[in-house]
């Protein structure tokens, strides 16, 4: 069995450099684990619907979404911590919802002071979720997600320290 390695993007600007990291950290992690790649959602495409718990479109990317293995949540930091629309897409969930999924926080910020904005506020509303996070999170500048080269770069950096962590992980997986 494969994990399934999808993306959620709580970015408010549809498009964003956010988005474009999540798609390289997925793909990235699905390569290392031999894992299927699976959708990455722009949430800045569903606005305020994500605050619609009726919502059926939204509704039904919440299960898919709980379906996945391995699950990446990436965020800007806005003042201090992930942004609103995240949060209210995170809320439709009740607690334990991701209880079979693994989540990699990733979080991207103009000051190298607001790196610990996703151990310090992201990881624990997952943790209230059920998701569980043994890989840590990344976190990485806006001059690094900027860069194409640079965000690879940093990104296969930080997958390669996680090498032992990814093989049980695949363990799992198989």
């Amino acid at each position: 069995m494969n994990f399934l390695i999808s993306g959620l993007v709580g970015n408010p600007r549809a498009g964003s450099k956010t988005l474009a990291a999540t798609r390289s950290l997925v793909d990235a992690l699905a390569l290392d684990l031999g894992a299927e790649v699976g959708e990455v959602v722009d949430l800045a495409e569903f606005g305020g619907r994500v605050l619609d718990y009726s919502d059926p479109g939204v509704a039904e990317l919440r299960a898919r979404l709980a379906r996945v293995q391995l699950l990446v949540v990436a965020t800007p930091v806005y003042k201090g911590s992930y942004t609103g629309l995240l949060k209210g897409f995170l809320d439709g969930y009740g607690p334990g919802s991701l209880d079979l999924t693994f989540a990699v926080p990733l979080t991207i910020a103009a000051s190298p002071a607001h790196s610990l904005a996703g151990p310090t506020h992201l990881v624990p509303l997952l943790d209230e979720l059920g998701a569980l996070s043994p890989l840590g999170g990344l976190f990485l500048s806006d001059a690094v997600a900027s860069q194409p080269d640079e965000r690879d770069a940093a990104i296969a950096a930080w997958i390669d320290r996680r090498s032992v962590v990814l093989g049980s992980l695949a363990a799992v997986a198989a």
